[in-house]
């Protein structure tokens, strides 16, 4: 009972969070470009303005809950994106439309490393991959059905409207986590306990920053420079799709709808897998399969090749990035110590959010520097070239976490 509690006030959060961002995706470039004039490179600045407060909430957020808890955090964060979601309605300049999307990506952040911490409180690790893929899964799949619900209202009835409920979603979402989370932090519990006694594990970096944890930290770094575009399931490619092929809202949602329902089923499989066989047989597959499905949207770019190959590639690096989902997570929250999970995952997630920053600031830089078809295929040899190095890094160098008579346990 207190596990499926447990389980249910992260569960429908994320559902509900997932579905609220999915709402404005295919609405984001389309803001940009026809609300505000931006051209190609400053249309990104509504991917990467999220990201930056995601880099700039990691530290602060791991340094919290290991220090006010997890249950707080967990609770802020949807209030946060509710109060950016409305300022953006309203927002009257670019820069001030960015300003509240930084802050969104600040209450991102907080939300997704605050609920991580509890599932490895709480989690065995037998069934962590799938507590963390189900967790990805859930709302990945609210991401990817959302824009296509987002789409249809965006152009009904205007283009800021699926921010209003996006903002009604996130209030709705704090509403199981306050009735039934329950603070799992360590430090927290000892504190209420009344307990004064040290940690007997040595936490400071000389001791984490080991060879395994190095390695992890540069297979995150390159994994998310390859798919932080797609992680919300648009990014530089619906930036890409609406300037090359001038698609609008409706026509993004669809094929992200797609995306979804081909990609969920095989996000859950990978937790599966993960916890049976071990996380590097999703990931190094994962990233070759996300490298490959960049080759191609390469070639489409550079020879400026139909919509319809573009919407069937996207298709295929989404595979990829369900594949993956969850999986870095996983192989981090295995290395983790325990006495200082919030110190370890806001340092990794600081190096995953600089990944998945690099991966719309390239973007924006090289389309900036070469115009047109050109531009757009140099940028996504850039993604390209990410998936293969952490695919390298993970299969070469990494060894595996999940303990092998753990892994054969019935």
């Amino acid at each position: 009972m207190r596990r499926n509690q447990l389980l249910f006030s992260l569960l429908l959060p994320a559902l509900l969070l997932g579905m609220g961002r999915g709402f404005t995706i295919p609405v984001l470039p389309i803001i940009a470009k026809e609300e505000f004039g931006a051209g190609v490179a400053l249309a990104t600045f509504v991917v990467i303005a999220p990201m930056v407060g995601s880099v700039i909430a990691t530290v602060p957020t791991g340094y919290l809950i290991d220090r006010v808890g997890r249950r707080k955090i967990l609770i802020a964060s949807p209030l946060v994106t509710a109060l950016s979601s409305f300022l953006v309605f309203r927002a009257t300049s670019y820069s001030e439309f960015l300003g509240y999307m930084t802050i969104a990506g600040i209450a991102q952040q907080m939300w997704q490393m605050s609920r991580l911490a509890v599932i490895a409180d709480t989690g065995p690790q037998n069934q962590r991959g799938r507590q963390i893929t189900s967790m990805s899964g859930v709302q990945r799949a609210g991401t990817l059905a959302g824009p296509f619900v987002g789409g249809i209202v965006g152009e009904l009835f205007g283009l800021r409207v699926p921010f209003i409920l996006f903002g009604l979603a996130a209030l709705v979402a704090t509403v199981p986590t306050y009735l039934l989370i329950k603070e799992t932090s360590p430090t927290v519990l000892a504190r209420r306990r009344g307990s004064t006694a040290k940690a007997e594990v040595d936490t400071s970096w000389s001791k984490l920053l080991t060879r395994p944890v190095l390695v992890l930290f540069a297979s995150q770094f390159f994994a998310n420079t390859a798919r932080g575009g797609a992680q919300g399931n648009g990014g530089p490619y619906f930036i890409f799709a609406v300037f090359a092929y001038g698609v609008g809202p409706a026509t993004l949602g669809s094929i992200s709808l797609v995306a979804g329902v081909v990609g969920i089923p095989i996000m859950f499989a990978s937790g599966q897998i993960m916890d049976r066989r071990g996380r590097k047989w999703t990931i190094v597959p994962a990233a070759i399969l996300l490298g490959s499905g960049l080759l191609v949207m390469i070639v489409t770019a550079g020879l400026e090749l139909p919509f319809m190959l573009f919407a069937g590639t996207f298709v295929w690096i989404n595979m990829a990035i369900s594949m993956m989902a969850g999986s870095m997570q996983t192989l981090g929250s295995d290395i983790a110590p325990a006495e200082a999970r919030g110190k370890f995952f806001g340092v990794n997630r600081l190096i995953a959010e600089g990944g998945s920053l690099a991966n719309p600031a390239s973007f924006s830089l090289v389309t900036a520097l070469v115009t047109g078809a050109a531009g757009f295929a140099a940028a996504f040899s850039i993604m390209a070239g990410g998936a293969f190095i952490s695919a390298s890094l993970v299969g070469f160098l990494v060894k595996e976490t999940l303990h092998k008579e753990i892994a054969t346990r019935p």
